[in-house]
């Protein structure tokens, strides 16, 4: 029997909601700036002269962010796309005036795949964003598929009727308890009478899965993505072996229960969402098997929540167990950085500001920071006292996130 093992695993899917930000960097309702929604109908305007999408003055790592002719249904009105064939992004923007959210990111799978650590993709995308809508924003998960890529099981030939047990969404539209666990699939796709996708849950449910042939979907339907080859060959693939992928799909719904909001935060919880999904290695900490899906190994006990895992499935539960640490951390050390930059631009611009308004010495060609400083500090005092407010409780009530 060949081994089983893990030859990639990662993000394949993020979708991130863009708001506005407070001072505090909390999100408000409001709607997008008059300038950019100025900016954005001329450009829509000169796509539809052109009947074809026109480069904007936007690029994403070297390439031009794309104006499309048309927006989307619902609330976006505009689509920008970079680049214009096969995408690494697409920005979907709306007025704002719906809902508190201004813009929503797709990143690709081949962009996820390509940066080292999901805190880089997440940063890389803030930083063009902030360019796009200015220096206040709040970034939020709307949607996250994480994915395993297995060699070694052969998922056509096993028990898939009876073998899988899930808590997808039944046919009444309500989830399955953990005593009456649905078995196996929703839907089972084949292309010539072999088995090549099991589908669990419903593609707009809280929580999905996909498991599939992903080898055959390269050769087959996306053969653009040979890039994978090179992936997996790194992490142990002989370059022959069927590939099969389990991919998770979280949406807001879940992501909201489960009080994940910021983007920022998710790459802690990349593991902890896997465990979730497929279970946790050895089980909950009741000792049973657990996870929304799970492949078992059945067993004369009637009651199929004990049946044992399969051993397949606890390499697929283990995938995430080596997850790269730090990567919040990382998120947020980058985050603050850029912070601290916008920051002391305020700063430095409000200051420039007051000694124009202020006068006097101030106001001199031959004055510099220093001095407006020392006029601040003194100033700065005299406000506080009247005001009757103390510094290091206002520095104290400040969010830094």
């Amino acid at each position: 029997m060949p081994e089983i093992k893990i030859v990639g695993r990662g993000v394949d899917t993020l979708v991130i909601n863009v708001c506005y930000a407070n001072e505090h960097f909390q999100p408000v309702k409001q709607e997008l700036a008059k300038g950019v929604q100025h900016e954005l109908e001329v450009l829509q305007g000169a796509a539809r002269r052109r009947e074809a999408a026109v480069p904007t003055r936007w690029s994403f790592k070297g390439m031009s962010l794309f104006m499309q002719e048309k927006g989307s249904r619902g609330q976006w009105r505009w689509i920008l796309k970079a680049p214009q064939v096969s995408p690494l992004l697409t920005v979907a923007i709306s007025r704002g005036r719906l809902s508190r959210v201004i813009a929503q990111v797709r990143l690709s799978s081949e962009y996820l795949w390509s940066c080292a650590y999901l805190a880089e993709a997440i940063v890389e995308v803030g930083l063009l964003l902030y360019t796009l809508f200015g220096e206040y924003l709040w970034f939020q998960v709307s949607e996250v598929d994480l994915c395993a890529d297995v060699v070694g099981w052969e998922v056509s030939q096993t028990n898939w009727q009876e073998g899988f047990i899930s808590r997808a969404v039944g046919e009444n539209g309500r989830p399955a308890d953990l005593a009456c666990a649905l078995d196996g699939p929703d839907v089972v796709e084949r292309r010539w009478k072999r088995i090549e996708t099991l589908n669990f849950g419903r593609h707009t449910s809280a929580v999905s899965c996909c498991i599939y042939h992903k080898t055959a979907e390269i050769r087959e339907k996306s053969p653009t993505k040979r890039w994978f080859y090179d992936l997996w060959k790194r992490n142990g693939w002989d370059g022959n072996a069927e590939v099969w992928r389990i991919e998770f799909r979280l949406t807001r719904e879940f992501l909201h229960s489960a009080s994940i909001e910021q983007v920022e935060d998710l790459p802690e919880y990349i593991q902890a969402l896997w465990e979730y999904c497929a279970g946790r290695p050895g089980g909950g900490a009741d000792g049973w098997p657990d996870g929304w899906l799970r492949y078992v190994t059945p067993t004369a006990d009637t009651n199929r929540a004990r049946w044992p895992v399969h051993p397949a499935w606890e390499v697929v539960q283990g995938a995430f167990v080596q997850e790269d640490e730090g990567l919040g951390p990382i998120v947020r050390v980058r985050k603050r950085e850029k912070n601290i930059e916008r920051g002391l631009a305020s700063v430095v611009g409000y200051l420039s500001t007051l000694a124009a308004w202020v006068g006097g010495d101030l106001a001199k060609p031959e004055a510099d920071m220093s001095l407006v400083l020392r006029w601040l500090y003194g100033a700065g005092l005299d406000y506080l006292e009247e005001k009757e407010r103390d510094f290091a409780k206002l520095e104290a009530a400040t969010v830094w996130r």
